[in-house]
Formats: structure tokens, C-alpha cells, sequence
């Protein structure tokens, strides 16, 4: 799919279809205003039929247009005009794409630069809106199974742009949503792959190709279950050690040739827990294979680096996949062990299921050495946190108010939305073991925050933050999958972060 920004004459432009904004009460957008002139008022005519109302998704296609070269027009409902905000634009595009699938669909023309969503720099928002929104509703969990793939074969979208003035930003947006965009795909591509596939091993030879594609900027250090011995990683390899596919992590460094201009480093940690039988305290066997998705803090890492790479982004990054897989065997960790974390912390084991934090506590102490101003670690980590928030919306945890602001204004950007869990000191205690300084699980209740304040016991010489995303990494259908978050929250993360760095020194 090829994305093209243009200043078009719309009535004049060859295309299949033209998608246009209609407002509640029937009220034309300028561009739908403009091509209703230049057919002499006859699509106004078709609207005065009542088809279609101007509420927010309605959709309503037009074929045979007098005076207009498209084959098709296709108004979409906007709702009250200057009341579009970031979810419900989403929504409109993606219900215009739903109506385009029925058709052979291949060269579409949206003209939604007019639009205002009600945020800093519109036209930069709009055109990044409408690309990562046609690419989520374009992608095909099935694309490598002829039985089910998706017909649906978009060659060209242009999009619109009214004003000349506004052609800058709007080539910057594109640049920046086609990077976001294939970091999304990235990570939805990983998290979706098999367990018997996508192994720790797999993992970090997905990580040494993205060197070799950007070896300029990013080098690898991948680091095998006997490195992890002599480093003292007792955690991470006792989670490990039952299965066959031993772990493997995979450290990634990127650094630009400008990066002087933002000094800071900054950690992305991933949990990549590759399959998650809960060993010896194994899962219950109903949807246990939805358990292949417990790697997706590690994809999403993956795909912000590949989101950095592609746009050059002079900044300072550590990457870390955890990878790892949790199956029972002889070999296994037990509840009752007693475990020597990295870090010199003891922690006994209540339950083998609770393995992402023992991973995670080793790879947070081992980033120490490259002295980061921030660490954020993605995981899917706790069931607890579906039960407290659902699926729409991760568990934010951080012992840093400012990162907390960052974070949250990142969210609320993208529409990927996060909300604060406490850390509160009252919530140690519940991880009070007898014979050593952490039990690995809390009591029955909140548990995210036992998870979340487990962590923080290894993350004290540092900003850092914990995004739980066990409720919104994947959907539980065999059609939708990874989600792909929060990779666009945190691509913006990291975007916002060169504030006061000029747009056109990244490259295009």
C-alpha cells in the first residue's frame, strides 16, 4: 500500500473512490462543499433523500457523480462539527474502510485536511490518524493462509491537503506514520507468530537482522543461559531452565550521530515470556494457548526500534527482549525454592506462574551498567490488572511524577489509553517472605500492584516505569490478536522527547 500527500483538483483526479466528511444536520465539509458545487448541487440532492444523516460512522456511496472524473464518491458521518476528538476519528476511518471492502478498491482519495480534531498541529494529526488507521483496519492476522486472506488489495491512498501552507507538516505526519505504523506491524507480526516458531532463539535472531539492516546505528549483544550463570542471573535462568528452548536476551543499543542533541538514555525493557504454561504451578488448559502472546512487551520493544531506525531519531536507546519460556519439567523451578536474584536479593518462589517478575527483576538490574535516566518495561504481566482495567485501557506504575506526566500526555495523544496504579509502601509488606528478602507473589488481592511494587524493589537507581499490558496486548479472537500496543504510545513517548528538535533535521 503506497500513501502519497497531495494539493489535488478533486473533481479532475482519476481515482475509485473520494472520501469526504459530512457533519451532523447534513452540514458539507469544504471539500464535500467544493465537489457539490461542481456537480451542480446533485449531490446535495442525494442527501436531501435522507440516506444519511451526518452522525458519527454513517456512510453513504455515490457512483456516477455528473461533472467528477472518480468512479465513486463515499461520504462518511463526522458527527457535530469541531467536536471530533482522536477515538471517534478513528472510528469514521475505519468505518469508511469497512464499506471499501466490499468493492475492488484500489486507488482512494480522502480529503479530511479541513477536519479539526481539537489538538496541537491538526493537519500533522490528521494525516498520521488516517494512515495508522487504514493500516490497522488493513491488517490480516491470516495474510499467510490462502484460505482466509484478505481480498481487500488497496494500491494508493492520497491524502488531500487543502491548504499549500499546511504540505510540510503533512509530509512529516506521513514520514512519522509510516514509521510508527511498520514498528505496529513489527510487533503484531512477532506476537502473533506460533510458540513452536517464535522461541527466545527466534526472538534474538529477529533482533540480529535489524542490525544488519540499521548496523550504522544499532549494534547487538545477545547473551545465552550460561552468560546468564556467570552474571549471577539466578531468576531469569531458573524460569528458563524447565524447557528445552533455553533464554536468551537480547540487548540492543542504538544511538544516532546527533544523539548530543537529547543526552538522555533511555531503557525499553520487553517481557518475552514465549509461551507461559505456568509451569510447575501450571494454567488452567482452557485458552492457555493465548499464551503465546506473553512475549509481547518484547515484540513491542522490537517494533519501537524499529520505529527509531527508520526515522533516525537522535536519541540514546536501550533495548532489552527478555526472552524466555515457562514449561514444566524436571528441570523446573518449584514453589519452596529459594532464588538469588542478580541484584544479591534472595526471593522465595510461592508460585512458578508468577515468572514474568523474575525475569524482569534480573534484566532491570542488569541495565545498571549503562546508567539510564529513564527505564520503562512493557509486560503482560498480571491477570490482575484485566480484572482491575479491563482491555482497553494498561496499568501505569513509575516512581517518577515527571515520567508519569510524560507518559500519561504520550497517552492521551494517541488514544492509547494508560491509568495510574499506586506503589504505596503498604503493599510491600504483602511480599514479606520468612526465609528470604521477596517472595516472588503477593496475597490474592491487588495483585498488579504486588507485581508492579515487586519490581520496584530492583529499580531504585533510576527513573522508571511499568506499563502492565496484559489486558491490551492482545484480543482474544481468532480474527483480531495483537493488538500491537503500546508501541504508538511510546514511539510518541520518545518523539515528545525532541520537543525542541527541528522536524526537518530528521531524515526523510
Amino acid at each position: 500500500m503506497n500513501f502519497f500527500i497531495k494539493k489535488c483538483l478533486l473533481e479532475s483526479e482519476e481515482t475509485d473512490c473520494i472520501v469526504l466528511a459530512i457533519f451532523e444536520s447534513c452540514e458539507f465539509s469544504e471539500s464535500l462543499n467544493y465537489l457539490n458545487k461542481c456537480s451542480n448541487n446533485y449531490i446535495a440532492s442525494l442527501v436531501k433523500l435522507g440516506d444519511i444523516n451526518g452522525k458519527i460512522g454513517e456512510t453513504l456511496l455515490l457512483y456516477n457523480v455528473p461533472n467528477i472524473i472518480s468512479k465513486r464518491i463515499l461520504l462518511v458521518g463526522c458527527g457535530k462539527k469541531n467536536k471530533l476528538n482522536i477515538s471517534r476519528f478513528k472510528k469514521l476511518i475505519k468505518n469508511s474502510i469497512k464499506v471499501l471492502k466490499k468493492y475492488s478498491i484500489k486507488h482512494i482519495i480522502y480529503s479530511f485536511s479541513e477536519l479539526i480534531i481539537n489538538v496541537n498541529n491538526n493537519i500533522y494529526w490528521i494525516i498520521r490518524l488516517i494512515l495508522l488507521s487504514i493500516e490497522d483496519s488493513c491488517y490480516n492476522i491470516f495474510k499467510e493462509n490462502s484460505i482466509k486472506k484478505n481480498n481487500f488489495n488497496i494500491h494508493d491512498v492520497v491524502l488531500n491537503v487543502l491548504i499549500k501552507s499546511d504540505l510540510y507538516y503533512a509530509k512529516i505526519s506521513l514520514q512519522h506514520a509510516l514509521a510508527i505504523s511498520s514498528g505496529i506491524q513489527s510487533a503484531k507480526n512477532l506476537s502473533n507468530l506460533p510458540p513452536n516458531i517464535c522461541t527466545p532463539l527466534y526472538l534474538s535472531g529477529e533482533v540480529k537482522k535489524l542490525c544488519k539492516k540499521y548496523k550504522r546505528n544499532i549494534s547487538v549483544e545477545v547473551i545465552d543461559i550460561e552468560q546468564m550463570k556467570k552474571l549471577g542471573m539466578n531468576a531469569y535462568v531458573a524460569v528458563g531452565n524447565g524447557s528445552k528452548n533455553k533464554p536468551f536476551m537480547s540487548i540492543v543499543r542504538y544511538s544516532q550521530e546527533d544523539s548530543n542533541v537529547n543526552k538522555k538514555t533511555i531503557a525499553l525493557v520487553g517481557k518475552g515470556v514465549t509461551f507461559d504454561s505456568g509451569g510447575i504451578s501450571i494454567k488452567p488448559a482452557l485458552n492457555m494457548h493465548y499464551m503465546k502472546y506473553d512475549m509481547c512487551g518484547a515484540a513491542a520493544v522490537y517494533g519501537i526500534l524499529t520505529m527509531v531506525a527508520k526515522l533516525q531519531l537522535p536519541l540514546t536507546i536501550i533495548g532489552i527482549l527478555s526472552g524466555c519460556e515457562n514449561m514444566p519439567s524436571g528441570q523446573s523451578f518449584r514453589p519452596g525454592d529459594v532464588i538469588t536474584t542478580m541484584s544479591g536479593k534472595t526471593v522465595e518462589v510461592l508460585n512458578t506462574d508468577a515468572e514474568g517478575r523474575l525475569v524482569l527483576c534480573d534484566s532491570l538490574t542488569y541495565l545498571e551498567r549503562f546508567s539510564p535516566d529513564i527505564v520503562i518495561d512493557i509486560a503482560t504481566l498480571t491477570g490482575a490488572c484485566v480484572t482491575a482495567l479491563g482491555e482497553s485501557i494498561s496499568g501505569l506504575f513509575t516512581n517518577d511524577p515527571e515520567l508519569e506526566k510524560q507518559l500519561y500526555f504520550a497517552a492521551e495523544q494517541t488514544n492509547d489509553k494508560v491509568w495510574s496504579l499506586p506503589l504505596a509502601s503498604e503493599y510491600q509488606k504483602d511480599l514479606i517472605s520468612n526465609i528470604a528478602d521477596l517472595s516472588n507473589s503477593g496475597k490474592s488481592h491487588a495483585g498488579a500492584i504486588t507485581a508492579a511494587c515487586f519490581l520496584a524493589n530492583f529499580t531504585k537507581k533510576y527513573k522508571w516505569a511499568h506499563l502492565d499490558i496484559a489486558g491490551t496486548a492482545w484480543k482474544s479472537s481468532r480474527t483480531e490478536g495483537a493488538t500491537g500496543r503500546p508501541v504508538e504510545l511510546l514511539c510518541q513517548f520518545l518523539l515528545n522527547q525532541l520537543d525542541n528538535y527541528s522536524f526537518s533535521q530528521i531524515n526523510k
